[in-house]
């Protein structure tokens, strides 16, 4: 039988280092980024703008994936500007371009498009953000649905991995290394998830269950606060903190959602497994 085409956008990114080897078990993957030589190993690796629509549609036409599974995107502490050209018209143009080859289109979208005083949030949560990172994303989501309904938008929240250091930790790190201390939320709550999890339930989801879509949420089974979660990933990475971390409330703070707890219920019919940061740890030990 012929190995579906997989695509996959952001292949450069911190997802698509595991992301990509996770798929190349299910088909023959394409990964594309800005620039080719970034994207990672073993995808096939072309270089494409998300900022230019003709580009996008020209590339799904040249490659007619069977699949596309959309993870690129432009998070907080990245280019502001890039927010809107890649989270949300990006999506639209990638829905557009899936929806016309009959595409399965997975979109990996946030938890960061909820304002985070509802929680717990079901899968089929209508989206209020209150960032620019939420608001562009929300709008991605949408664009996609509209453009294209069977495809499926699956929220996610922080990802992290035990064999590359994850963006957040990293940044603390580098805080760290220059001196400073740090301050952590101790009421932020959210539901980290390892990219290797998160892999596979995309794969699942794209090659295995096609007639789920709309939105869904993929978060870890354990909810902790940005604090609990720091602390943990930075004795994990064995990094000395001496007595140069404290936390603190998050509340008041604008922009910053604070509850976004997400029940996932399609996960759990479909018996994806996205285990707690604890268990994961306590599994690699």
């Amino acid at each position: 039988m012929k190995q579906p085409t997989i695509l996959i956008t952001g292949a450069s990114g911190y997802l698509a280092h595991r992301l990509i080897p996770v798929a190349a078990t299910y088909g023959d993957v394409i990964g594309v980024a800005r620039d080719a030589r970034s994207v990672c190993s073993p995808a096939r690796a072309m270089s494409l703008d998300l900022t230019h629509s003709a580009a996008i549609a020209g590339a799904v036409n040249q490659l007619r994936p069977d699949i596309i599974i959309h993870a690129a995107a432009v998070n907080p502490g990245d280019d502001a500007n890039m927010m809107e050209p890649v989270n949300h018209r990006a999506s639209a143009v990638i829905a557009e371009a899936a929806k016309r080859h009959d595409s399965r289109l997975v979109m990996v979208s946030t938890e960061t498009v909820h304002r985070g005083d509802k929680a717990p949030y079901a899968d089929d949560a209508q989206p209020d953000p209150i960032n620019q990172y939420g608001l562009t994303k929300a709008a991605g989501e949408r664009a996609t649905l509209e453009n294209y309904p069977q495809a499926l938008v699956a929220r996610t929240s922080l990802i992290y991995g035990l064999e590359k250091m994850d963006r957040g930790t990293n940044g603390f790190v580098r805080r760290l290394d220059g001196g400073e201390s740090l301050v952590l939320f101790n009421d932020v709550l959210r539901q980290p998830i390892t990219a290797d999890h998160l892999s596979t339930a995309l794969c699942e989801l794209a090659v295995h269950h096609v007639d789920i879509n709309g939105t869904m949420n993929l978060v870890g089974d354990e909810v902790l606060s940005r604090a609990e979660f720091g602390i943990a990933m930075l004795k994990y990475w064995q990094i000395d903190t001496g007595d140069r971390v404290t936390t603190k409330s998050g509340a008041g703070i604008e922009g910053l959602p604070i509850d976004l707890r997400c029940h996932g219920a399609i996960a759990d019919t479909l018996g994806l497994k996205l285990p707690g940061v604890t268990e994961v740890l306590a599994q690699n030990k």
